[in-house]
């Protein structure tokens, strides 16, 4: 059970109660009301039928008297007077003021108890007359009960609809935050720190998604620093493979190459007069010469770093987007590239640009989409990246967009950036004269591992 059931329960348990214990208490006043009253009513009506008996003792026509005795209670509400003869039968009885609507037997038998009566004896000169009955009849107080406590349950009824509304909008209100953290947890688990919660709501949730904004900010920074690191240890790595691949090349290749041609040469110079052990040895060492140059040439081959220059442009964008895809499974990214790239000169440019763009996207703008143009146009080469992340803060230029802006000019192109004109995200732009498209590029270690092949060939 959710929380806000409990509380709505709890509310609804407390409003119950405080129903069940109204209908008590109204029930211990009502029967203590109707028993003063017909207690009250019961002492009067006798004592009137006492002074009417003794009135009757010195009466010249006391039949007739009787009869008013017994009228003067007609229509009363809450006593009854019948006149009985001797054997103790009901002659004649007043009449009760009726109910207009009578309440339930069940209700009349909690509250309506045992009736109260009594005899008062006429005088001795009334012949065929034993006595006055007197008793109370709760009906017509009974029935008041009933009207007034149904318009009270109704009343009640009415209240605690109202205050259950009222207290079940205040708790959609006040809970809102919590259904909002909920979805945030859930964004972060799918390693999206993008979102940021609106501190609303009572003081002791405002502190709650305050220290959820402050974790998120925190994991993102984190997040944000790792995925640099990231770059760093993979440009690093690069360098590394780079310099030990020239290393290779520049010191062991000439080396290896020197050996076997020594070898040759001292080969050729002994000719017949090397005896067969010598001619063998210096066989094997041509033969672990060559081996050794296969062996560096695979060397040179696992250290290529695998960049724009090894793998073309559309291979290298791809394996971008899938570095970024696998740490933001969020992250749409669609791309369209030219199959052959747009030349060795412009295509390490075009994509440090996508690099530069794609990294900023995710790691300052928070985005979900981001798609990639790369198109040649007439004689201009142009290049757009598109986010719908939360575009630019600032016309503060960082490192990587002073770098973008370098290799653009480097080039004689044009480079723009601004928040799109939706204002949903952040539109980068660069555009190159085609004179700058070239065939003659080549890459270093691929040129080392050529000048290899060219070695052992």
């Amino acid at each position: 059970m959710s929380l806000r059931q409990r509380l709505l329960l709890n509310v609804a348990l407390v409003l119950a109660l405080s129903l069940l214990v109204g209908v008590s208490m109204s029930y211990w006043r009502a029967a203590g009301k109707i028993r003063t009253e017909l207690h009250s009513a019961f002492v009067v009506g006798e004592q009137v039928l006492e002074d009417g008996a003794k009135g009757l003792e010195g009466s010249p026509n006391p039949y007739q008297k009787l009869s008013g005795i017994i009228e003067q209670f007609n229509s009363g509400r809450h006593l009854r007077v019948s006149l009985l003869d001797m054997n103790g039968e009901r002659v004649v009885q007043s009449h009760l003021e009726a109910p207009d609507e009578p309440a339930p037997d069940w209700f009349y038998k909690i509250l309506g108890g045992p009736p109260e009566g009594a005899r008062v004896s006429v005088p001795p000169n009334i012949q065929g007359y034993s006595a006055f009955l007197i008793e109370a009849d709760p009906r017509n107080e009974v029935q008041e009960v009933w009207e007034d406590l149904g318009n009270s349950l109704l009343l009640a009824s009415i209240l605690a609809g109202l205050v259950s509304a009222l207290i079940y909008w205040t708790v959609e209100r006040e809970l809102k935050p919590l259904d909002q953290l909920r979805h945030a947890l859930s964004r972060v688990a799918e390693q999206d720190f993008s979102m940021r919660l609106v501190e609303e709501g009572p003081r002791d949730l405002r502190a709650v998604t305050s220290g959820f904004n402050h974790m998120v900010g925190q994991l993102d920074e984190a997040e944000a620093s790792k995925t640099l690191l990231e770059e760093q240890l993979s440009t690093v790595q690069d360098e590394e493979r780079a310099e030990l691949a020239r290393d290779l090349h520049d010191e062991i290749g000439p080396l290896l190459f020197s050996v076997g041609l020594d070898a040759a040469a001292v080969q050729k110079s002994l000719g017949d007069r090397a005896s067969h052990d010598a001619l063998e040895r210096l066989e094997s060492i041509r033969e672990a010469v060559s081996l050794s140059q296969k062996r560096v040439l695979q060397i040179l081959g696992r250290l290529r770093t695998g960049t724009v220059e090894d793998l073309g442009l559309q291979a290298a964008v791809e394996r971008l987007i899938e570095f970024w895809t696998s740490r933001h499974p969020g992250l749409k990214v669609r791309a369209n590239l030219p199959e052959g790239g747009v030349g060795p000169e412009l295509d390490p440019v075009v994509y440090r640009i996508i690099q530069e763009s794609m990294s900023n996207a995710v790691r300052h703008g928070h985005t979900s989409e981001i798609e990639i143009t790369v198109g040649v146009e007439g004689d201009v080469v142009r290049v757009h990246v598109l986010d719908d992340g939360g575009g630019l803060k600032s016309n503060r230029s960082g490192h990587g967009l002073t770098g973008m802006r370098e290799r653009v000019a480097s080039k004689r192109g044009v480079f723009s950036i601004g928040n799109r004109p939706d204002g949903k995200g952040t539109l980068v732009e660069a555009e190159f004269p085609a004179s700058a498209i070239q065939e003659n590029a080549s890459n270093p270690l691929r040129q080392a591992q050529d000048n290899h092949e060219d070695l052992i060939g």
